[in-house]
């Protein structure tokens, strides 16, 4: 157990439980953070005794994405954070154990991309997914794009995507993302309830199915995400990444001072 209390992560049995533990910030990840959540989910993809993993978040929120108080300064540090998430996205879509997203509030940019890549996402009836980034001056990062198209269709994708859109709960139920809405106060049973469930099948068929599955959307991945890495950096070092992030200062001083 490492002594950052960010995320937890306690393994049961067959069943793991990551938990993002930042409530304070919304559970937005910086740099230190991703690290150890990448160190966490290899050690569950490396222990043959788990067959389900449980994604879920304190707080009101699931994920904010990127931490603002430790964001890249340089384009080529932007291209190894992307670059980090990506591969952590890629080892969830791969990995033997199914993975679980449980999402309450919201989960925008990268969290939104770390909720696509779970197997099976479960959605409180509050939660929404958010995709700001071209209102960034930013392209869609940790696979996304690639993921919303794969499980969500290209119209879709599309329209959320160039638009800054959002997508509540109820949409991402009608358009298949979804097939679990419930209240707030019963997702966390119900993800539980669900792994328990999944964890109790024969192990050797989980991983089997997932793997076929996994065979009719992801063999154009790995290079997808490469595309996606490089177009990034790039996209950072442009001006209207710069225009966006100058607008968007004065509001984050002027929440700051609210909360404070």
């Amino acid at each position: 157990m490492s002594g950052d209390d960010s995320l937890r992560l306690q393994i049961d049995g067959p069943i793991a439980t990551l938990t993002l533990n930042r409530p304070d910030k919304l559970n937005a990840m910086g740099a230190q953070t991703r690290a150890l959540f990448g160190a966490h989910l290899q050690r569950v993809a490396d222990d043959a005794g788990v067959r389900v993993l449980l994604l879920n978040a304190e707080g009101r929120a699931f994920c904010a994405g990127a931490d603002l108080g430790s964001l890249p300064t340089t384009a080529l540090d932007w291209r190894e954070r992307v670059i980090a998430a990506q591969r952590q996205h890629q080892l969830m879509a791969t990995m033997n154990p199914v993975v679980i997203a449980a999402v309450q509030g919201a989960a925008a940019g990268g969290g939104a991309a770390l909720a696509l890549a779970a197997d099976i996402l479960l959605m409180a009836d509050d939660a929404c997914l958010r995709f700001p980034f071209v209102r960034l001056g930013l392209i869609p990062d940790g696979g996304t794009a690639f993921l919303l198209q794969a499980k969500a269709g290209t119209a879709t994708a599309l329209d959320l995507l160039l638009s800054g859109g959002a997508m509540a709960a109820a949409e991402a139920f009608a358009c298949g993302l979804t097939r679990r809405v419930v209240p707030p106060d019963r997702l966390a049973p119900q993800a539980r309830a669900l792994a328990e469930e999944l964890a109790r099948l024969p192990a050797q068929s989980l991983l089997l199915t997932k793997s076929l599955m996994r065979q009719t959307w992801a063999a154009r991945m790995p290079g997808v995400l490469a595309h996606e890495a490089d177009a990034f950096a790039l996209v950072t070092a442009l001006p209207g990444h710069a225009q966006a992030m100058a607008r968007m200062r004065p509001q984050t001083r002027a929440s700051a001072k609210e909360s404070g």
